[in-house]
């Protein structure tokens, strides 16, 4: 045991001084940090142009007023914390205002003439046809501009309801449905739910699988490559005087998994702090709680699998070659992912959240999108745990037997048979 803490010492130490360890495990969250909150500030830079619209109406049954003024895009919900639903949301608008003009035409030429020397962005043709069909025609010079459809679309309204419908029944027409969301408990209470609930009941555990598996793959990806060039470099023979194979193997299952833990404890204090600051959300203990034992039982079998490919490989180039067999099932949830969603009880979603392999990340979806019996959460950790009980006495063994292997890479019908005897 002490030469396996030693070992693992070794190997945490080595791996957290790596440059490729620190920039994944600070970057990745600066990373969705900069995607989110640079759009923000471009956004709120960024002025959009005014345009002097033309338009033709066929119809002759369409009043379009001199100028409009479009709001800048909306930053920040009313979901704010510190906000109500009825607070006026202009005082949140940090968009810059676009003005639009229209001018009217009776010649086709004209509006055409006009946008080619520049006096117009664009102009508009309303066929005669339009209340059967509802198609508007536009033209604007090459590529450039956008006419902001929505706004067109509100005037249109107006136009075709003027006079016929109160101004309570042109609002509902406009925006016909807000939904309001509520959940029953078990208990018979009855509670609404807003977007920090939403982000609560989905987000956060899907948010907390995908890094799950990520981190499990750059751990577990460690041990190869580091099992790999050991013996690659001939090293592991040094190595394999002083300590068993089964006590080096432990090492670094242990060193590395927490590296993996660690990586992991970075990025959900990052993730849960901007989510509690941004949304208030609360986390929920058993959410954590699972979310630690499906990273510590997925990761030994992940890194005993790929600690034993490690072994019999020739070379770090043939490892790794070998490794989209285990991860393409591991992210086979996120590819089938609105089946989890549409779906949470169906035969696809309950075997993948029972299969070792897919458990961790695909549980987790299902947590998110609906209650899953406590049951069913202790029958797939229970399939986890001996999953990885056979798997790491199949993979010591194939460790024990590969990592003196030199030379060709041994058959499968080899490989299954030193996991028996080995």
């Amino acid at each position: 045991m002490n030469k396996s803490l030693m070992i693992a010492k070794y190997e945490f130490l080595k791996t957290v001084k790596r440059k490729e360890f620190i920039l994944m495990t600070l970057g990745f969250p600066l990373f969705f940090i900069l995607i989110i909150l640079v759009p923000l500030m471009l956004t709120g830079l960024s002025s959009p142009e005014d345009l002097t619209l033309g338009y033709i109406d066929r119809t002759n049954s369409f009043e379009f007023p001199d100028e409009i003024t479009v709001r800048g895009p909306m930053i920040f919900s009313n979901e704010i914390p510190g906000t109500t639903n009825n607070q006026d949301l202009d005082d949140l608008d940090n968009g810059k205002d676009q003005n639009i003009k229209f001018i009217q035409y009776s010649d086709v030429a004209a509006a055409k003439q006009d946008v080619v020397s520049g006096i117009l962005s664009g102009y508009l043709i309303i066929p005669q046809d339009y209340i059967k069909t509802g198609t508007v025609e536009s033209y604007v010079m090459g590529k450039g501009t956008d006419i902001p459809h929505e706004e067109l679309s509100e005037l249109m309204l107006n136009n075709l309801l003027q006079d016929k419908v109160d101004e309570d029944t042109l609002q509902r027409v406009k925006d016909p449905i807000t939904f309001k969301r509520f959940s029953i408990e078990t208990t018979g209470e009855v509670n609404e739910k807003g977007l920090s609930d939403m982000l609560e009941d989905f987000a956060l555990p899907y948010m907390i699988g995908i890094l799950l598996l990520i981190s499990i793959f750059t751990s577990s990806g460690y041990l190869l490559q580091s099992v790999a060039e050991e013996k690659e470099s001939r090293i592991i023979e040094i190595i394999l005087s002083s300590v068993t194979p089964i006590e080096m193997l432990t090492g670094k299952i242990v060193g590395l998994g927490s590296v993996g833990l660690l990586q992991i404890a970075i990025w959900l204090s990052v993730g849960f702090a901007g989510l509690i600051y941004v949304f208030a959300i609360s986390i929920n203990p058993l959410l954590l709680i699972l979310s630690l034992a499906y990273f510590v039982l997925a990761f030994l079998l992940f890194a005993s699998m790929m600690g034993a490919v490690g072994a019999i490989s020739g070379s770090m180039r043939e490892s790794q070659q070998l490794i989209p067999i285990f991860t393409f099932p591991a992210v086979a949830p996120i590819l089938f992912m609105q089946v989890l969603i549409t779906e949470p009880e169906g035969k696809l979603s309950m075997f993948f959240s029972m299969f070792p392999l897919t458990s961790p990340v695909a549980m987790l979806i299902r947590m998110g999108v609906s209650d899953v019996p406590l049951y069913q959460i202790a029958v797939s950790l229970l399939i986890l745990v001996v999953s990885v009980y056979f798997v790491i006495l199949a993979s010591a063994r194939l460790f024990r037997v590969g990592l003196l292997m030199y030379g060709k890479r041994p058959a499968i019908g080899e490989i299954v048979r030193y996991m028996k005897t080995g």
